[in-house]
């Protein structure tokens, strides 16, 4: 008797990446020193607080975008977290918004056309499942080396993330 494959859904890939990446992220929000959450390299930077936040909300937020039809540009507004249980916590329910979302998406609805609209005009108009692979997963990971480059300004010891960091050597 044959037992019938489960076939996959354009989407799963990117759920499992959602899973995998996680644990490293999650590893870098595990260090934020709690007493330098208010602490930017520069004026026109994000803090480290505000940036960990706009990382840990971001693919929550992103898949909530990306479900509509058409959206406005967004208006990034990233509070400084009171300490690192509030940046787990917004990043818990964020991979869980993102995964049912993402989830729920048949790849008819994948490969329909997304567009960012302004004022009545179109400023972008893409797959759907293109601008959840750029922005909420490649934009993220954009935005959580920034956080790795923060800790290191920090003297934060870095876990491996893609390969050894000069702290820990998982390879030997």
């Amino acid at each position: 008797m044959q037992t019938e494959q489960k076939r996959s859904r354009l989407v799963d890939p990117i759920l499992a990446e959602i899973d995998q990446e996680a644990v490293t992220t999650k590893k870098l929000f595990d260090i934020i020193p709690e007493d330098k959450l208010d602490w930017r390299p520069h004026p026109k930077a994000r803090s480290l607080g505000e940036l960990a936040m706009h990382v840990a909300g971001l693919q929550g937020g992103v898949a909530e975008l990306g479900d509509a039809d058409e959206a406005p540009p967004p208006n990034f507004v990233d509070p400084v977290p009171a300490d690192r249980a509030e940046i787990l916590a917004v990043f818990a329910e964020s991979i869980s918004k993102a995964k049912k979302i993402i989830g729920a998406t048949s790849d008819e609805r994948a490969l329909a056309d997304w567009k960012l609209v302004r004022d009545g005009e179109t400023l972008l108009s893409i797959p759907r499942i293109a601008f959840w692979r750029s922005i909420l997963l490649n934009h993220n990971y954009h935005h959580r080396g920034q956080l790795s480059t923060y800790l290191r300004e920090l003297d934060v010891p870095l876990p491996a993330i893609y390969g050894p960091s000069a702290d820990e050597r998982p390879f030997g």
